[in-house]
């Protein structure tokens, strides 16, 4: 049964659709639309994959092998784009966007999980995609790549590559050449022990270049990865960092409206059975690599927080937090102005198994919309932020 939604928040849910191409069904009794994606959607986000100006949903389903692109009006409805869902390889567990061969287009990144390889698909600017000359990439993540991120990592322009492997307890970077491909092997960084599940990127010390995080499960820290001239790396001041018991996955944003980066950590033992772990830690950027916890965290989490995202749902210029309760089918909402405490209402019911989530104006009023996953569903969430300006 879906639970009511709080005052900043009205609960729209996206269930199935006919087809490719074709507009959601409208429930108008019941409010709620559905659209179906793919078999075991995991991760899921929101990019402008046919240079519209709106934004569109990007899902990788996990279970299926393949990507479902939902095209969206700016007013927050969508449609499949023509030839979705696409080949996204085996396992496809993460996703990463950038212009990787310089035509203007976003292209689009997975890691595979199970295999030694990133599938790379190039996209044509209308929301299709197909598979890059050479791809699957292979990496020398061990024993396979979780997570990945795309960024200018060696100063020279061009979208490269990251992954973590986390048998190594190192970061490997691959360089692109700027034409939809890659120069491999790359160059394997050490960080903290285990880093797992995620990592992100973001430009941590605000000198203009992007840097990494990894959360570091052999141990409970993060890792700060800073980037120098000529692609130099080194870690921050003071990494890593404890951060408390199994961190999971880890989201960067402006959680106080300082404009410095933030990180959102959710903690998760990794089996749903041992909830022992479920923690959800907030850090304070100082801009220049360094973080401190905010008052009262690590907040007390439940029901197996496997991903976490930054926005701001309420307008009121600082960072929200939402997190997934895999194992009980939920979103869970922090606000801000309310000292990261759950907002009345929430959690949200998604669907079995949410694995996934994203913050991003969808309908564009000046407030974040919530997407999620539900891998057991097959289907994804929206819930609309009333209001706006």
């Amino acid at each position: 049964m879906r639970q009511c939604a709080p005052a900043a928040l009205m609960l729209v849910l996206l269930a199935p659709a006919c087809g490719a191409g074709q507009e959601p069904r409208d429930d108008a009794a019941a409010g709620i639309r559905r659209i179906a994606v793919g078999e075991g959607p995991g991760s899921v986000a929101a990019l402008d994959v046919d240079a519209d100006g709106d934004l569109d949903l990007v899902v990788a389903n996990d279970a299926g092998g393949s990507v479902t692109v939902l095209l969206g009006d700016g007013g927050g409805d969508f449609h499949e784009a023509a030839g979705s869902p696409f080949p996204a390889g085996p396992n496809p567990n993460d996703i990463a966007a950038a212009d990787l061969d310089g035509d203007g287009d976003l292209d689009l990144l997975f890691p595979n999980h199970e295999t030694a390889g990133v599938t790379v698909l190039i996209g044509d600017g209308r929301g299709g995609f197909r598979p890059a000359p050479g791809s699957p990439l292979p990496v020398r993540s061990r024993p396979h790549p979780h997570g990945i991120v795309a960024g200018d990592f060696d100063g020279d322009g061009r979208p490269d590559l990251a992954v973590e492997s986390f048998e190594t307890n190192q970061v490997e970077i691959i360089r692109g050449d700027g034409r939809g491909g890659f120069e491999t092997p790359g160059a394997m960084i050490a960080v903290g022990p285990t880093p797992y599940q995620r990592l992100r990127s973001a430009d941590l010390d605000r000198d203009g270049l992007a840097d990494l995080v990894t959360t570091n499960r052999g141990d409970g820290t993060v890792s700060i990865l800073l980037q120098g001239s000529g692609g130099s790396w080194h870690e921050a001041d003071g990494s890593p960092f404890a951060v408390g018991e199994a961190p999971f996955a880890v989201a960067v944003g402006d959680l106080d409206g300082d404009q410095r980066p933030d990180l959102a950590i959710a903690h998760y033992s990794g089996n749903a059975s041992d909830p022992s772990a479920d923690r959800l830690s907030l850090w304070l950027g100082n801009g220049r690599g360094a973080f401190r916890p905010v008052e009262g965290s690590p907040f007390t989490e439940r029901g197996s927080p496997v991903a976490v995202a930054i926005g701001d749902v309420d307008g009121d210029g600082q960072g929200d937090v939402a997190v997934a309760r895999y194992s009980e089918g939920s979103i869970a909402l922090r606000l801000a102005v309310a000292g990261w405490s759950e907002e009345p209402g929430s959690p949200f019911s998604v669907g079995r198994e949410t694995g996934g989530v994203a913050l991003a104006d969808l309908n564009g009023d000046g407030r974040d919309d919530l997407i999620a996953a539900a891998e057991g569903e097959g289907s994804i969430a929206v819930l609309l932020a009333p209001g706006g300006s």
